[in-house]
């Protein structure tokens, strides 16, 4: 019997797109907090290292944008953005003359 290697995939608020293995992977590790879990329609609220709510809707693979897709290595399933040029979700800060951003895709 074939059983898919994400069971959801989530949207964060911040634009990026996590596998539920992301997010157990990022609250055992300490760089979120769970605060609260939905269980239908799917959501999760999270505080990030950096103090900020972070609420993740559960969405069908479908609906991930082109370029972004989904990767499964040794039962692990995540998200890998890989649109061209600053992630779409880097902060938009305005750069001095001359100097470029170093931002690039997010890989989580």
């Amino acid at each position: 019997m074939f059983v898919p290697p994400v069971d959801t995939l989530f949207e964060g608020t911040d634009g990026r797109y996590v596998t539920d293995w992301q997010i157990e992977r990022r609250l055992r590790t300490g760089a979120w907090t769970l605060c609260l879990r939905q269980q239908a329609p799917e959501k999760v609220l999270v505080e990030t290292r950096d103090g900020a709510l972070l609420l993740l809707a559960g969405i069908e693979p479908a609906e991930l944008p082109a370029g972004v897709e989904i990767r499964v290595a040794d039962d692990r399933a995540r998200v890998v953005d890989t649109r061209a040029g600053p992630s779409v979700t880097a902060p938009r800060t305005p750069l001095a003359d001359g100097e470029r951003s170093g931002v690039t895709g997010h890989e989580g």
